[in-house]
């Protein structure tokens, strides 16, 4: 089974065509969706290190006042096109849940679960195969598919120093497994029967994360986080068959509020996804930059709610290349936020266009809609 396995990763993560796999955001370990709430994502992402619901600078949570649950699902429509062709997919995700929870006037607690890579995709190809004598050929369909992701869970506290600081820290459980089945696929007139072969391959790691939030004046704030990654180990039953390092990542953000109504951000993050390089050989892992910038602002009162407003511009290199070459990725969103029950729950629509490029003309469009709630029980 090991050997399987084995053999079935290198397939892959060795796909020298994006088209097979349905989507060139998925190559090597997979697509990282940004771990980034919808309130953040209508935003660009720039408001990332300020944002309570996202994963990523644990001191943003201090200060909420009152315990909160949150859900979000962003289900993802691609569209690839390479060598005069096109393939369609669409994956469905909910990649954040958690909870945050006030511990006295001067401690925040948060526990949430956030999609670090997602991996699915699916590969069909054709072949012609000899059945009994040379002459008796059959086409044969061979199928890889892929399902699984690795997630990254969290711990953090937030203490509020001062009123014009927080800060905070993480502990990071990644876990997550990929299953891999490889199937061969005979017409039902050629008589012979399909084989179909799966291994799980699991995944366990652990990070720790630190954050400070200041806002020297009510009009600016600067934040800054980061991550460093300790081992990550690829299992195959109870037998670990690679093994790397959770990216390091650093970020800082900034925020300006001097325009009634309206927040102005801008972020830029650093992550060295090449530590996750040694977990096969074929692995092309780059190291790369993520900037965003964005806004949000009042918008307009309905049912006597009113609304928030959002726009937003990402621009980023992804975790894993495809034939030698860089996959980038820029990204536009817009976003629309509402509370409910007397402010008691809030509920926040981001939609995202990603364009994609990689090697040889190859191109992606996705367009990702993402839907948060948060509740206050």
């Amino acid at each position: 089974m090991q050997k399987f396995f084995v053999v079935v990763l290198a397939l892959a993560v060795t796909a020298s065509h994006a088209r097979a796999q349905g989507a060139l955001s998925v190559q090597g370990l997979g697509f990282p969706p940004g771990q980034m709430s919808a309130r953040s994502e209508g935003s660009g992402g720039s408001n990332a290190d300020f944002d309570p619901l996202s994963p990523i600078n644990p001191a943003a949570i201090g200060g909420f006042q009152v315990a909160s649950l949150f859900l979000q699902y962003s289900p993802e429509f691609r569209r690839v096109t390479a060598d005069g062709g096109s393939a369609s997919t669409t994956t469905a995700r909910f990649p954040m849940l958690g909870a945050i929870i006030p511990a006295g006037s001067s401690w925040t607690l948060g526990f949430g679960a956030s999609t670090f890579l997602d991996r699915s995709f699916e590969t069909n190809t054709q072949r012609r195969d000899v059945i009994g004598d040379i002459t008796d050929t059959v086409d044969v369909t061979e199928r890889l598919r892929v399902l699984g992701a690795i997630n990254d869970l969290r711990l953090g506290v937030a203490w509020i120093g001062h009123p014009k600081l927080r800060l905070g820290a993480g502990a990071h459980l990644l876990t997550g497994r990929n299953r891999v089945t490889l199937e061969e696929i005979y017409p039902d007139s050629a008589g012979l029967t399909n084989s179909s072969q799966t291994s799980t391959v699991s995944y366990t790691g652990y990070a720790g994360s630190v954050g400070l939030s200041y806002h020297p004046s009510r009009a600016l704030g600067i934040a800054v986080s980061g991550r460093k990654g300790g081992e990550l180990n690829a299992n195959s039953a109870d037998t670990v068959i690679a093994s790397g390092d959770v990216p390091d990542r650093v970020s800082a953000g900034v925020s300006y509020s001097g325009i009634t109504g309206a927040v102005f951000s801008a972020r830029i993050s650093r992550e060295l996804w090449s530590s996750l390089g040694s977990l096969s050989p074929s692995l092309d892992a780059r190291d790369g930059w993520d900037a965003s910038v964005g806004a949000e602002a009042t918008g307009p009162r309905v049912m006597q709610r009113i609304l928030t407003l959002r726009a937003g511009a990402r621009r980023r290199t992804l975790p894993f290349g495809l034939n030698g070459s860089e996959v980038r990725e820029m990204a536009f969103m817009l976003g629309l936020g509402a509370p409910l029950t007397r402010d008691r729950a809030s509920f926040d629509v981001a939609v995202q266009r990603a364009m994609r490029s990689g090697p040889d003309d190859v191109k992606e469009r996705g367009l990702i809609l993402s839907f948060g709630l948060r509740v206050s029980p």
